[in-house]
C-alpha cells in the first residue's frame, strides 16, 4: 500500500525541478507548438507548382488551348518554352522540371479529322508517389479536355449533318508517357535514398552527443578538461572516431540498398563518399552542439528528436517541397538533410555527376564547416 502523502510529495518536486530549469521549460512547450505548425504547413501531398517544359510542334489554335488548360489550372506552370526534344535532358538531369509535354505536329488536324492524336508526356519518376499523383492530375485534365472539344465539335456536327457522324467524332486523345530513372515508379526507389541520410543523421548524432554527455554524468570530462590537450585536440578526438563509423554505416547502407534492394546505382562511388564525407562533418558537428546543452543523456536523447524531426519533413524525403508554402520552403534551404538526399538521389538514380552536383555538395561544405566550426567553438567555451 503506497502513502498518497509521499506520493504528492514527489510529484511536486519533479515539477519544481522541471520548471527550475528554463531550457527544459522551453524543452516542454516551445518544440510541441512549432512543430505543429512546421508540420500542418508541411505534410502536404497535394500536386501543386507542377514544373513543367513544352515542345508545341503544331503551333495552333488547339494546342495553345491545350496548353492554357495546363497553365490556367493552377497546379502547372511553365518553365520554358523549347525548341527541340534534345533539350529535355539537361532539364531532367538537373532536376529543373517534374514533366515535359510534347504537343505533336498535326495535333489539329486528327481531331478535326476526327483521327486518333496522341501527346507525348515524360515525367521525373525520382519521387515515384508524386510523379503517379502528376500523372492521375494530367489524365484527368486531358479528359476534360476532350470532354469539352467533343461536346464542341458535336454541337458543330449536329448543325452541319445532323446526328449521322456524331459516332465517328469521339476519339480518345492518347497519352505516350515515359518514366524517366524509376520506369516502374517503385517506391522503394525513392524511399530508401530518403532513408539513406535519415540513418546516417541519426546515428552519428545520436551517437556523439551522448557520448560527450555520458562522460559528463560520469565525471570523467573533468579529467580531460584538467589534461594538457588542446581544446580543438579533444573535439577533433570526440568527432572523428563517429565520423569513421558513421562512413562505415554510410558503405553497409549502400551496399544492402544495391544488393539487397536492388536499388539502381547509376553514379560514381567517389562522388559518393566525398559527400558523405562532407555531411558526416555536419551531422558530428550538430551532435556535438546537443552535447553542450545537454546536462543528462535523456536531455540529449530527446534534443536529438526534436532536430530530427523537422530536419526530416524539411528535407524532401516525405513529403514534396514545391508543394509547401514560401516561408516553409524558404526553411528547407538551411537543412543539410535536404541537400545530402537530393545528392544521394541524382547519384543513385539519376547518375549525375559532380558537373551537375557540384553546387549542392559546395552548399553541404558550407552549412557542414559552419556548423562545425560554431558547435567545436562552443563546445571549447563549455570546457573552460
Amino acid at each position: 500500500m503506497f502513502r498518497i502523502k509521499i506520493v504528492i510529495g514527489i510529484i511536486k518536486k519533479e515539477f519544481i525541478q522541471v520548471f527550475r530549469d528554463l531550457r527544459m521549460r522551453f524543452v516542454l512547450f516551445a518544440p510541441p507548438i512549432i512543430m505543429l505548425l512546421v508540420f500542418g504547413y508541411a505534410i502536404n501531398t497535394d500536386v501543386k507548382n507542377v514544373r513543367m517544359i513544352l515542345f508545341d510542334e503544331d503551333k495552333t489554335f488547339e494546342s495553345r488551348q491545350l496548353i492554357e488548360k495546363f497553365t490556367g489550372s493552377g497546379y502547372f506552370f511553365v518553365i520554358k518554352y523549347i525548341e527541340h526534344p534534345k533539350e529535355v535532358d539537361y532539364y531532367f538531369d538537373r532536376g529543373l522540371v517534374d514533366i515535359y509535354l510534347h504537343i505533336e505536329k498535326n495535333f489539329s488536324k486528327k481531331l478535326k479529322n476526327a483521327n486518333s492524336t496522341s501527346i507525348q508526356l515524360i515525367l521525373d519518376g525520382t519521387d515515384s508517389s508524386r510523379s503517379s499523383m502528376i500523372f492521375a492530375a494530367v489524365n484527368n485534365l486531358l479528359q476534360s479536355k476532350m470532354t469539352e472539344y467533343m461536346k464542341r465539335q458535336i454541337r458543330i456536327s449536329i448543325i452541319k449533318n445532323g446526328l449521322r457522324n456524331i459516332p465517328s467524332l469521339i476519339k480518345p486523345i492518347e497519352i505516350k508517357e515515359r518514366i524517366f530513372y524509376n520506369t516502374n515508379l517503385e517506391s522503394r526507389n525513392f524511399y530508401m535514398t530518403g532513408m539513406f541520410g535519415l540513418l546516417i543523421s541519426m546515428i552519428t548524432i545520436i551517437l556523439t552527443a551522448m557520448s560527450v554527455v555520458k562522460e559528463r554524468e560520469t565525471g570523467t570530462i573533468e579529467e580531460l578538461i584538467v589534461s594538457p590537450l588542446k581544446p580543438i585536440e579533444l573535439v577533433l578526438g570526440k568527432t572523428i572516431p563517429y565520423m569513421i563509423a558513421g562512413f562505415v554505416d554510410m558503405i553497409i547502407i549502400s551496399l544492402l540498398m544495391i544488393f539487397w534492394f536492388k536499388v539502381p546505382f547509376r553514379g560514381s562511388f567517389f562522388l559518393l563518399s566525398i559527400s558523405g564525407i562532407i555531411f558526416l562533418m555536419t551531422t558530428t558537428a550538430t551532435g556535438l552542439y546537443i552535447s553542450t546543452i545537454s546536462k543528462t543523456q535523456q536531455q540529449a536523447l530527446l534534443s536529438v528528436i526534436l532536430f530530427l524531426i523537422p530536419a526530416l519533413l524539411l528535407s524532401g524525403f516525405v513529403f514534396p517541397i514545391d508543394a509547401m508554402p514560401e516561408i516553409i520552403k524558404g526553411l528547407t534551404y538551411l537543412n543539410p538533410m535536404k541537400y545530402f538526399i537530393e545528392i544521394i538521389r541524382g547519384i543513385f538514380l539519376k547518375g549525375n555527376g559532380i558537373n551537375i552536383l557540384w553546387y549542392k555538395i559546395l552548399i553541404l561544405f558550407f552549412i557542414g564547416g559552419g556548423l562545425f566550426y560554431l558547435s567545436a567553438k562552443r563546445f571549447a567555451e563549455h570546457l573552460e
